[in-house]
């Protein structure tokens, strides 16, 4: 396999950095998405509710919950395992639950259940059961008391996974997702797994002692500073450093911080990544924290390959409260360069900005507001429109991802099939020549698969076409019945572009790997301009009309003539509007009513191009003067002709689009697949 197919045959990687909840939409797009090797990014350092209780029973651990959620919601979107199984590991043991609640329910899922436990498999029945056994002897062992009234079961379930892997939380990760069928590497811890704790302090000056402190929707917290310590403070800590002042209160916790290493295995991850997002959610408390693991941004930065995207809040939460989109970028940079203690270039971090814009919002809605956009420096950073999926206060994720997932695919997508069509060469001489040129001219080594459609009378010798690195077609000598001929091979071989060519000796076959190596899906067209090649249409003029100044003249000026047309009535000025080497999309050559190699065939292609405002790109191309005798040249009639075609293109009503089937541009596709691992 070459290493391009082995490029394009390879899984688009995804590393999304995410919470709990807030990029649920993005997370079950993309794990549905065929060929999308995703990979969610997450932080341990959620200690509210359930989650808290079993960090503080375990002493050592990082807090389960935000891994049990999304690997409830992948299990949901793969359907990896039964929906009662994950049903059971979500739901919370009832008020006054105790130890033997929880025995009665291991024992349940040992036996032959029934109702609904028995969709669910024995081998994860026993697995859940054994896990919150492991759970259970600890709990019997060490005498530390444990509020099991509204725990989730999947938390203990994670506590006893983690007991069994030696406490080691990593492991505990992998074996959790196993559980519910979601492939180890999914779901990536941010660091190796070591304990930390999230305290934080708030515009008030306040020292907050705990994420749960953070997240507390009753308080509205405005957060100025996060830290990460090896311990969570207690309200009296919070208030002594509360007293200190805010200054000296972030002194204290910035000596106090600990570094967890970055997870080896998301660092590959990252290194290999063709996508990178920071997703929507609790920003201080599930996001930035992932942002300061030292390495991280390293590891971000060194793949200048990828796109790396943060998206910004729809609506307002409890800790951005008052923040606006702008706000949260300057904050994710803030963290992402650790604080300003790195240097590293921004776009080396994050490429682009998406933000919501609210338009005509209900006031009642607490949207987060664009902000000062004009204060971001680089506007090639920003993307502002309308992202949420109706009034759901949620992403549209194929509205946000597919832009940026079509311009990987772009950048790595099949080879591009190119038609060539050489006319006009007269002889089989220069028809060959006209190859071996492109030969020379390095068509082999570009990433595009190329036929080349030979207007001929006599077929080419079949032992010199065995000797060149592309397929060769003949095709008769064109006429209205040959020209719908060879428009039907266009279109129907799934070429996307198709170079035209004059090969009558007047332009270098060299110069077609030159007009492909510029052909991008960006593009419509690529036109070749003699003009452009000074020294040669000077000497072209010169010796043309070498006896007559007054052609000379005249030929010079009514070429000027037609640019001018076109400037005035299109806003764009063609240096060359009578090129015999130009490329163009197989659906606009064959949208033209003019047979393809007809004089004014250019002056429909460029009238339907520039009309609908598409990006063209002029390069110059190399031109040689031939005898009059050899070659058909343009006489005063022809321009003048060619005037009235610009004029009526003009006037007349637009042709009909193309059936959709004609295009290529690649969409994500959407499919019950797998992660691809």
């Amino acid at each position: 396999m070459s290493d391009h197919a082995a490029a394009h045959d390879a899984p688009l990687r995804v590393v999304l950095f995410s919470g709990g909840r807030g990029s649920g939409a993005l997370t079950t797009a993309l794990v549905r998405m065929s060929g999308v090797d995703l990979t969610l990014a997450i932080n341990g350092y959620d200690d509210g509710a359930s989650t808290g209780e079993v960090r503080r029973f375990l002493g050592d651990a990082l807090g389960p919950s935000d891994f049990r959620k999304n690997a409830s919601r992948l299990a949901t979107a793969l359907g990896s395992c039964a929906p009662a199984l994950v049903r059971v590991l979500d739901q919370r043991l009832p008020p006054g639950a105790t130890a033997e609640t929880v025995a009665t329910l291991a024992s349940d899922l040992s036996g032959t259940s029934a109702g609904e436990l028995a969709s669910v498999d024995e081998a994860a029945r026993s697995g859940i059961a054994r896990r919150l056994r492991a759970f259970l002897d600890e709990y019997g062992r060490s005498g530390r008391p444990f509020q099991f009234a509204d725990c989730a079961v999947g938390n203990l379930v994670f506590a006893g996974a983690y007991l069994l892997a030696g406490r080691r939380f990593n492991v505990a990760v992998d074996d959790y997702a196993a559980l519910v069928g979601v492939p180890a590497g999914v779901i990536e811890n941010v660091t190796d797994g070591s304990d930390a704790f999230l305290v934080a302090i708030d515009r008030d000056g306040r020292v907050l002692g705990s994420e749960a402190e953070i997240v507390d929707a009753t308080q509205r917290n405005a957060i100025t500073d996060i830290f990460l310590v090896a311990r969570p403070l207690d309200p009296a800590e919070c208030a002594r450093m509360t007293a200190l002042g805010a200054r000296e209160a972030a002194a204290r916790l910035d000596v106090a911080r600990v570094q967890p290493p970055l997870n080896p295995r998301l660092a590959a991850r990252l290194a290999a990544a063709d996508l990178v997002i920071y997703a929507p959610g609790t920003q201080h408390s599930s996001l930035f924290p992932s942002y300061l693991t030292p390495g991280l941004s390293d590891a971000i930065a060194s793949n200048v390959r990828a796109i790396k995207l943060l998206i910004t809040n729809i609506q307002a939460d409890a800790e951005i409260a008052g923040s606006s989109a702008v706000d949260i970028v300057g904050r994710a940079v803030h963290y992402l360069k650790e604080k300003g203690r790195l240097q590293t270039p921004t776009p080396a971090l994050i490429t682009h900005f998406l933000m919501n814009e609210p338009g005509g919002a209900s006031p009642d809605v607490p949207y987060v507001p664009l902000g000062r956009l004009d204060t971001l420096q680089d506007p090639r950073l920003v993307r502002v429109g309308q992202y949420e999926e109706g009034a759901t206060g949620r992403h549209d994720a194929l509205k946000v991802l597919t832009p940026f997932l079509r311009s990987v695919l772009d950048r790595r997508r099949h080879r591009r099939r190119l038609a060539v069509v050489l006319y006009d060469a007269g002889t089989v001489d220069k028809l060959a020549l006209t190859l071996i040129e492109m030969v020379r001219g390095g068509t082999a080594d570009l990433p595009i698969d190329v036929t080349v459609f030979c207007e001929t009378a006599t077929p080419l010798d079949a032992a010199f076409v065995a000797t060149l690195p592309f397929d060769v077609q003949d095709v008769a000598p064109l006429t209205p019945e040959s020209d719908r001929e060879l428009r039907g091979r266009l279109l129907q071989g799934g070429y996307e572009y198709v170079i035209l060519f004059e090969s009558s000796g007047m332009y270098n076959g060299e110069d077609i790997p030159w007009l492909a190596s510029h052909l991008t899906g960006r593009l419509e067209a690529v036109w070749g301009s003699r003009r452009l090649s000074v020294r040669d249409i000077e000497e072209s003029l010169r010796v043309k009309y070498e006896h007559s100044a007054a052609l000379r003249t005249i030929s010079r000026v009514g070429s000027h003539v037609l640019s001018l047309i076109y400037l005035a009535l299109y806003g764009r000025y063609v240096s060359d509007t009578l090129s015999g080497a130009r490329a163009v999309r197989v659906e606009d050559a064959c949208g033209i009513a003019l047979p393809l190699i007809h004089k004014r065939a250019n002056q429909e292609l460029l009238s339907s191009l520039l009309g609908r405002k598409a990006e063209m790109y002029e390069v110059p191309v190399h031109f040689y003067s031939v005898s009059p005798h050899q070659v058909k040249r343009t006489t005063v009639l022809d321009g003048l002709q060619s005037i009235g075609t610009i004029l009526w293109s003009r006037v007349r009503p637009a042709p009909a689009a193309l059936p959709p089937a004609a295009k290529t541009s690649p969409e994500p596709a959407a499919s019950q697949a797998s992660t691809g691992r």
